[in-house]
């Protein structure tokens, strides 16, 4: 693997086992990221005693090495994108810098902005608020000994400690999915970890998968100058994704000057003088300067004593309601987040957390709000997701595709947001979008929701929201969107269903 930035300590020397003084917790949780630090505040702000074991930089691969740097390197290209699609500031930045140069981007000052987003790698700060909250942080390697158990073992030594609790959890996340292909380990790949991290703009990166991660990949480094060839094996980018929707995608990416290579089979690697040289299945080869390996992420359970309770490692924990792993006696054992596989999202991970949490703090005989320690039994049908591409999309609840597969009669409803009728054109003067509902036949309630187009991350929620409450589209039309927005988009949706013959 290439190791871009040997500078980063990714397994911090302070908060070791040797300082721990404590051996009995109401609760110890495996994973620092937000999914372990939510369920740890939670729980310690109800006064419980708990312990937070962390092997890596606390903050977790969300934090660290995903989401947040991820998004520092995109927001500064969003908002010169923005500039540009307005009048003023577009001609102002064409004449400074020359219609749709990356220039604008000033690249020190990038990286300084992502390095800052990340506290430059550094959980001192992370670690100190928990402290202040009630939490106990130790950096170590974490692992179940038998019911209620867990040993912590000491990355730089071999010194270990025993601990005992009345509930563990497991929020240990998940890493990235390396595919077989002959010779890509010794042709040292990034993974999402150094392309987050990478002080310089390789002249061609080359990005094996195109699921969110990998697209939105292809737009940061496009943006950036590199020469962009995007590989996937499907006959579609974002798989699972309403087929309109990557479409419109992948033609952005297009017109940004990315290759794609769709049923795109790689069979070997090599590095050869600095260089990456991929042969394929049809015979042909390409050659890059970088490899990302952006082909999804596996559940990081292995090693840390699962099997002990036939429990499959590197596969998700199988959880109840109450995100307690199933068949294990006496309800200790708790799987929240990309370890249980519900919503493989941040945001899901933490709803999980408050979830666990809730039950940990009831059964303890703390009294809890009623109707809180428990997730909804269509949960897995109401994850929201956003692809922060150019265009973002952001989706929520099922696709026309999955309802009428439920045997459920559906509609969709789909409108433009740009163009006559909208007021899009504040915010981009070409603004291109669309909306799409998918609505229950028999009872109007709204199934699932798509949006593409700029800033539409933050039309969702509202979707969310009616999906989550068992709203109808008639509901809908009395919740009333300021004007002039982007969220207009649901006036449309609704007019629309006001026209549809149902």
């Amino acid at each position: 693997m290439s190791q871009t930035r040997p500078d980063i300590g990714a397994h911090p020397k302070h908060r070791r086992i040797g300082n721990l003084t404590q051996h009995k917790w109401d609760v110890v949780i495996l994973g620092g990221g937000p999914t372990g630090q939510t369920a740890a505040v939670r729980i310690a702000g109800a006064g419980l005693s708990v312990l937070l074991v962390e092997r890596e930089l606390a903050g977790g691969e969300c934090q660290n090495w995903a989401c947040v740097p991820s998004k520092a390197l995109l927001r500064p290209l969003e908002i010169a994108s923005d500039a540009r699609a307005v009048g003023g500031i577009q001609e102002a930045l064409a004449t400074k810098h020359g219609k749709g140069k990356s220039d604008v981007i000033d690249l020190q000052g990038l990286w300084g902005f992502r390095d800052r987003a990340t506290f430059n790698w550094n959980d001192t700060g992370n670690s100190e608020m928990l402290e202040r909250l009630g939490v106990v942080v130790v950096h170590g390697s974490g692992s179940l000994q038998s019911a209620q158990k867990v040993v912590i073992r000491d990355w730089y030594s071999d010194e270990s400690v025993d601990i005992e609790a009345k509930s563990v959890v497991i929020a240990t996340g998940s890493e990235s999915k390396i595919p077989p292909v002959n010779g890509l380990t010794d042709a040292k790949f990034w993974t999402p970890r150094e392309a987050v991290s990478a002080r310089e703009v390789p002249p061609h990166l080359v990005i094996f998968g195109a699921g969110p991660v990998g697209s939105e990949f292809a737009t940061i480094y496009s943006q950036l100058g590199s020469r962009v060839t995007l590989v996937t094996t499907g006959a579609q980018i974002l798989p699972g994704m309403v087929s309109r929707a990557a479409k419109t995608v992948h033609d952005s990416l297009v017109k940004m000057g990315v290759e794609i290579r769709v049923d795109a089979h790689a069979t070997e690697v090599q590095r050869r003088e600095g260089k990456v040289i991929i042969g394929f299945s049809d015979g042909s080869k390409l050659e890059g300067s970088e490899i990302l390996i952006a082909t999804g992420r596996k559940t990081r359970t292995t090693g840390i004593g699962l099997t002990a309770f036939s429990i499959q490692e590197a596969v998700p924990v199988a959880v109840d309601q109450h995100m307690r792993a199933k068949d294990i006696a006496g309800g200790w054992l708790y799987a929240i987040g990309d370890t249980n596989g519900i919503g493989n999202t941040t945001h899901m991970g933490m709803y999980e957390a408050t979830i666990c949490a809730q039950h940990i703090i009831g059964k303890s005989g703390k009294t809890i709000v009623p109707g809180t320690d428990s997730a909804l039994p269509q949960l897995r049908d109401t994850v929201p997701q956003t692809c922060f591409t150019e265009p973002q999309v952001s989706w929520v609840g099922q696709s026309l595709a999955q309802a009428t597969g439920k045997g459920i009669e559906a509609k969709e409803i789909s409108v433009e947001t740009g163009g006559p009728g909208t007021h899009s054109y504040l915010y981009a003067e070409n603004y291109t979008g669309w909306a799409q509902w998918v609505i229950e036949v028999k009872t109007g309630k709204l199934l699932g929701a798509v949006f593409v187009g700029k800033g539409v991350a933050n039309l969702l929620h509202a979707s969310t929201v009616a999906i989550v409450g068992g709203m109808t589209w008639q509901q809908m039309l009395h919740a009333v969107p300021s004007f002039p927005t982007l969220s207009e988009a649901y006036n449309l949706l609704v007019q629309q269903s006001l026209s549809t013959e149902w």
